[in-house]
């Protein structure tokens, strides 16, 4: 088994990792490594197409390809090693990771280690939502690497669930992928997005945003047929069924805090995010949180901010 040493071990290659990987070289000259489960680095810009990236950071409006594109340029300038598709997955003490490639298992020991795993969209199956399992349900990030990187073609009519910014996001990749917006639903009582991005959605995209409501059941046998959609209107229960064959489950956010987990390293238990203090070291020295691992949800560049402060 291959045993290597290096200052500074970064796990994850989203724009927060980047960022921390260029503040800390950039600060000291340590000798830095990031590992990135996915075979590209760049996180989820990489594969949002729209633009609205890069303003707090780099001062300009990029799209979500080129802001991470830059990211791994300016990485791999400063001679920084960024592995892909290579995956941690145990913990040997409490400054050595395991660590999986298609090279094989490797230990990797590191003065500090630096987690920005990020978070992910609970799907279907963690909201509990009872009904048939057909194909059409999807969260936000896979449906962008279903169209934009696998240009796959996904239906013709969509139901969005959540309000939130990544939802937003959501209508212009369905509407990339000729897809109509058939209805957003939240359970709170307003969209959880920029009054002004709301207004200019749904005039634009022309869909109803329907306000205290759930879904509670999905219908269809090998695709979505419809969805079951309970809303509380004034203390007024109203059941309402909507065609669609795409779902789209977006926020609801839980962090990738499995490192964190097998090292029972302190997690709050709201969030289920390490605690970290205000450098952003957890209760096991040598050991940071950054990014979205870190709930609540942060804009990319708000993540990649933060680690450049943190690190510099």
């Amino acid at each position: 088994m291959k045993r290597s040493h290096v200052e500074v071990l970064i796990v994850g290659a989203g724009p927060a990792g980047l960022s921390a990987a260029k503040a800390i070289h950039d600060s000291n000259k340590s000798s830095i490594r990031v590992i990135e489960r996915e075979s590209q680095a760049g996180g989820i810009p990489r594969h949002t197409f729209h633009t609205g990236y890069g303003v707090r950071d780099f001062h300009r409006l990029m799209s979500g390809p080129k802001y991470a594109a830059r990211y791994v340029r300016e990485v791999e300038s400063r001679g920084i090693e960024i592995s892909t598709s290579t995956t941690a997955f145990d913990w040997v003490d409490d400054q050595t990771l395991a660590i999986t490639s298609p090279k094989g298992i490797e230990e990797v020991k590191a003065d500090r280690i630096v987690l920005a795993t990020g978070a992910r969209e609970r799907g279907r199956h963690a909201r509990q939502i009872p009904g048939t399992r057909p194909a059409g349900i999807y969260t936000t990030g896979l449906l962008q690497q279903s169209v934009f990187i696998n240009h796959e073609k996904i239906g013709t009519r969509a139901v969005i669930v959540g309000a939130e910014h990544v939802s937003y996001s959501a209508i212009m990749t369905l509407r990339h992928a000729g897809v109509k917006i058939a209805a957003m639903i939240t359970p709170l009582v307003n969209h959880e997005t920029f009054g002004a991005v709301n207004l200019a959605a749904t005039a634009i995209y022309r869909f109803p945003l329907i306000r205290s409501a759930s879904i509670t059941e999905i219908f269809g046998r090998e695709q979505v047929s419809g969805v079951q959609v309970l809303q509380n209107n004034s203390n007024k229960l109203k059941e309402t069924f909507i065609e669609c064959d795409v779902l789209v489950f977006t926020a609801d956010w839980i962090p990738d805090n499995e490192l964190v987990r097998l090292r029972d390293i302190e997690i709050n238990p709201q969030t289920k995010s390490p605690i970290v203090d205000s450098r952003g070291e957890t209760k096991l020295a040598g050991v940071y949180a950054i990014g979205n691992l870190v709930l609540p949800i942060k804009s990319a560049d708000q993540c990649a901010v933060q680690a450049r402060t943190l690190f510099s």
